[in-house]
């Protein structure tokens, strides 16, 4: 039971990690533009102070790992720790080498996919679930819908779009795994 109570306060510590780690890698690169970048451009080979954005997307990716193992441990899970992989080698592969992008999508698409398989599961039990499984797939029709229609030059907008529903799932994560009762 300690260890599903230490994943819950690490789940549940991911946004605030999330929000701080990206405005130091922001704030290093006052270039950035949420409308005409993508997050990744932050970890181009031609950025200088590309091991920043690298760095923290690839501790990220391991502190994440520890609440994501806990939860497919427990049947709340079956994508999420392969997810967290994938991002992780969005950190090791810049934006300019061929694995890069086919690892970005990778992780969005079966980290949006364990929100929606798992929110069908937790559905059966209790109906209010299956809201995850349909924001699960409506944030993944935005981000599409977004990247195709070229509504922003950059990807950062559907990028954090993801993220921000991803990291309201660790969030629940940390509920389910009972790691905040007294």
């Amino acid at each position: 039971m300690e260890l599903e109570r230490f994943a819950s306060y690490v789940a549940l510590s991911l946004p605030i990690i999330f929000i701080v780690g990206l405005a130091v890698v922001i704030h290093a690169n006052p270039w950035f533009s949420f409308t005409n970048n993508a997050l990744s451009d932050m970890g181009s080979l031609k950025n200088p102070n590309r091991w920043l954005f690298n760095g923290f997307v690839m501790f990220f990716a391991v502190v994440a790992m520890i609440p994501s193992v806990v939860a497919f441990k427990h049947g709340l899970s079956y994508l999420m720790p392969l997810a967290l992989v994938f991002l992780f080698l969005v950190g090791v592969f810049p934006e300019e080498t061929p694995y890069h992008t086919p690892s970005a999508v990778l992780f969005y698409v079966l980290a949006l996919a364990d929100i929606a398989l798992v929110g069908i599961k937790l559905g059966r039990k209790n109906p209010i679930n299956y809201v995850w499984s349909v924001l699960s797939v409506v944030v993944f029709l935005t981000m599409l819908y977004l990247i195709k229609a070229r509504v922003f030059k950059g990807l950062a907008i559907p990028e954090l779009i993801g993220a921000s529903l991803i990291l309201a799932w660790f969030v629940y994560i940390s509920i389910l795994l009972k790691g905040l009762k007294p």
